[in-house]
């Protein structure tokens, strides 16, 4: 008998301490929500969830009512005497309308989105794992809110407000990813983030120079991996995620897996990705006034020890297009104290030769030009380490110091079709970078950042001729950059501060003194084969200040207006001044040591409204002014128009500098809650530039495009219809320069296109979930403007998740 009641009461004192806690979920996916604050209606007392999604209520009275709410998820409130009938847990539902949404990549510190006068884009982890992208290029296209160009299907180049490639900036955990030898044609570089080790990216429009420098004229992707978690008690916490996904338009096979092990201070978190990739196929609903515009109809092999043209079986497929591609990822977390933190990141990249499939289609008289054309196994290699000081003292409240190396190949690897030597190109960047930035409020009105940046480039080319048949080696072909050893260093200083005037007005400045300096030289043995015009070492100082002025005012009624006046520099790299490219068969593109900086100035106003907290529309529109903006035109070598390259007679071409040129257009987003479970969102971009010495057409400027989606979430299960939509693209809209690819388009240019496309997902527990989508369902042929390959046919996805 005495053992009953002791077992009795032990049972009866596990079922009172489980009703002094609460569990909260996610309700599609089941997974637990971290940081969720949990208070009673007069707000006296409150709790907060741990990495288990737990928090202890019984500090509660059993007659409160419980308000759960979560920056990320919309607010639920119940009664705590009914969390019994609900087996005390909370599923809570993705936040359509996010009210208090907090960003980080403005000025580098956690700050309320609604305080900002410019745009930013937030994805978190949840749509990232929702989208289920093949590639980073991929998300950002997902969203709908950033225009990707294609050259080959291992690529993708962001495009923000008419800005490309070393106009915008990709950073990664606070680390530039712009070096000195990033193009201001297409770039291929962002699929060397593995979106399936990202928590948040953030994507900022509009010049961000004054905290970012140079290259951030057209806007910032900030890309943020995954954090080390620690343990909030006595014992390791562990956690892991894995993930295989199949898609059917490239045969794609991907992998990958990630693992958390934290104690109370020291926690890491590792893992890693595999992609194989097939050759894609492109939709087969045509439209016939194009005949056979996009299809792959013969391509190169090398049989017997000669070039064939191999008629394809099945056009559709672009052959030669697929690669592979594995990433690998580290984070150690030291947190001795609740002051102080040490943060390792280590990011590893690698693939296979990457096909450069638009060339790989252009003909010569019925032939086709190139037998190979790859670029080389693509590496990126990220060591940072970052300390963060969070106690506050007279000169910051929260000071974070970053170091970092990167370590980037890119190689470059053709051989026309029927020729035996093989070109390689083959450029090696060497990054080291530190940056200090600190954070201090004042008189709970201003909040002043300032910092300080310092980073060194060291590029290392070469080249040389391989014949495939004899395995001779000769060293007669010129690199893409000099090849006497070239550097480039950046320094700068910036401070940024947020007045908070009133409740309803906020005034924000900054300002950032940057200076550049580049060093290049040719070697003797080059200067030779080149014949250059001009001397053999290269030298470029450039000094830049720029300002930002912005206002925001909420009046009230949940009306919210902002202004924002910015300018933005790009120095020229050493791309810009020194690259010999080939850029077709009839263009090359020659150096120019005289290129100047050229600068932005950017005014951008934003009207948004939120109606009952279910429909929240926003609108911005912007204008920007190019000052000395990079075009390229026609210019001579050796006083000739046109010369023969690579056994080509190409017209010669130089990046120069206009004297302006402006960049204009709106920017919309509608976001509406219809039930608890049914959302409604559409976004819609039109850019407008032009070149204004003659009006001409100014490259990379993207047709209007946009994204209308309605999404379906419930307990367990979520899925979205949408629509991705791109308008035409007329070809007297296109840039004269050639790097809008005029020759991978139609006589027209390129036609305009939509897509229908349906995703859901179902978690069967906390443990293992399924996704699957039908990607462009009509099967619709387009091709993105500026690209050089086909968009995928009707793809089947199927992925399977599971977590720890």
């Amino acid at each position: 008998m005495k053992q009953k009641i002791i077992t009795l009461f032990i049972l009866l004192q596990s079922t009172i301490l489980f009703a002094q806690q609460v569990k909260v979920l996610s309700a599609s996916d089941l997974q637990p929500v971290n940081n969720c604050l949990i208070y009673n209606s007069s707000k006296s007392i409150s709790a907060t969830t741990n990495t288990q999604g737990i928090a202890d209520i019984s500090a509660f009275r059993n007659t409160d009512s419980l308000i759960f709410k979560h920056l990320s998820f919309a607010q639920v409130t119940v009664a705590k005497k009914d969390l019994m009938a609900k087996n005390n847990t909370v599923y809570l539902a993705d936040a359509v309308i996010r009210l208090e949404e907090v960003v980080f990549s403005a000025n580098k510190v956690e700050e309320k989105y609604s305080d900002l006068p410019v745009k930013i884009d937030i994805l978190e982890s949840r749509q990232i794992q929702s989208g289920n992208p093949q590639t980073s290029a991929d998300l950002l296209l997902q969203s709908g809110k950033v225009f990707v160009q294609t050259s080959q299907l291992g690529g993708g180049s962001p495009v923000i407000r008419g800005m490309e490639s070393s106009r915008v900036l990709l950073v990664v955990d606070g680390v530039k990813m712009n070096n000195a030898i990033y193009r201001a044609g297409h770039l291929q570089n962002i699929i060397t983030i593995d979106p399936n080790i990202l928590s948040r990216v953030e994507i900022v429009h509009g010049p961000g120079s004054v905290i970012y420098g140079s290259d951030a004229m057209g806007g910032v992707m900030h890309f943020y991996t995954r954090n080390p978690v620690l343990s909030s008690g006595d014992k390791v916490y562990t956690s892991g995620n894995a993930m295989f996904r199949y898609s059917t338009a490239a045969n794609e096979y991907s992998q990958s897996f990630s693992l958390n092990v934290g104690g109370r201070k020291l926690a890491a978190h590792f893992g890693g990705s595999t992609k194989d990739i097939g050759d894609l196929r492109e939709g087969s609903r045509r439209d016939d006034k194009y005949g056979d515009w996009g299809k792959c109809l013969y391509y190169a092999e090398r049989i017997d020890g000669k070039d064939v043209m191999t008629e394809n079986s099945d056009p559709l497929v672009q052959k030669n297009s697929g690669y592979t591609q594995y990433d690998l990822f580290s984070k150690i977390l030291y947190k001795p104290s609740q002051y102080y933190a040490l943060t390792l990141n280590m990011q590893y990249s690698g693939s296979s030769d990457i096909p450069r499939y638009d060339r790989l289609t252009e003909y010569t008289d019925d032939v086709l030009t190139y037998a190979e054309w790859y670029y080389g196994p693509q590496t990126r290699s990220l060591f940072s380490l970052k300390s963060e000081w969070l106690k506050p003292t007279k000169l910051y409240d929260n000071m974070q110091a970053l170091a970092a190396y990167q370590n980037i190949s890119e190689d470059r690897v053709s051989r026309k079709f029927g020729k035996s030597n093989k070109k390689h190109q083959e450029e090696t960047v060497d990054v080291f970078s530190v940056n200090v930035d600190f954070h201090k409020n004042i008189l709970e009105k201003h909040e002043l950042r300032y910092g300080l940046e310092g980073i060194l480039n060291k590029v290392g080319s070469k080249a040389y001729n391989e014949n495939i048949k004899t395995g001779e080696i000769l060293f007669n072909v010129a690199t893409r950059y000099p090849d006497g050893g070239d550097q480039m260093v950046n320094l700068a200083a910036y401070a940024s501060n947020n007045w908070e005037i009133s409740k309803k007005i906020i005034f924000s400045q900054g300002i950032r003194f940057n200076y550049v300096k580049l060093d290049a030289a040719y070697t003797p043995e080059m200067m030779e084969i080149l014949k250059f015009p001009f001397d053999p070492v290269i030298k470029q100082s450039n000094t830049a200040l720029n300002g930002s002025l912005g206002l925001v005012y909420q009046p009230g009624h949940d009306w919210r207006f902002t202004t924002n006046l910015s300018t933005g520099f790009r120095a020229p790299n050493l791309d810009d001044l020194s690259k010999l490219n080939d850029f077709s068969t009839t263009i090359l593109i020659v150096p120019n040591p005289d290129l100047k900086p050229e600068n932005a100035y950017n005014g951008e106003i934003s009207i948004g409204k939120t109606f009952a907290k279910n429909v929240q529309l926003e609108v911005t529109g912007f204008y920007t002014l190019l000052r000395d903006a990079f075009v390229v035109e026609a210019t001579t070598y050796n006083g000739q128009d046109s010369i023969e390259f690579d056994g080509n007679l190409a017209a010669v071409q130089s990046l120069q500098n206009a004297e302006k040129a402006v960049i204009y257009g709106i920017e919309a987003n509608l976001l509406t809650k219809l039930t608890k479970s049914l959302s409604f969102t559409s976004s819609l971009t039109y850019t407008k530039g032009t070149v204004s010495e003659g009006d001409v057409p100014l490259d990379h400027i993207p047709p209007m495009f946009g994204k209308t989606a309605l999404r379906l979430e419930l307990t367990r299960f979520s899925a979205e219809f949408y629509a991705r939509y791109n308008a035409k693209k007329d070809i007297k809209d296109y840039s004269p320069s050639g790097e809008d690819n005029q020759q991978y388009a139609t006589a027209d240019g390129m036609p305009g296109w939509y897509t229908l496309n349906l995703k859901a997902g179902y978690q069967f527990n906390r443990y293992l979930g399924l996704q699957a989508a039908v990607e462009n369902i009509l099967d619709q042929h387009y091709r993105y403007f500026a690209s050089g390959i086909s968009a995928p046919g009707r793809n089947f996805i199927i992925s399977l998740r599971g977590s720890f």
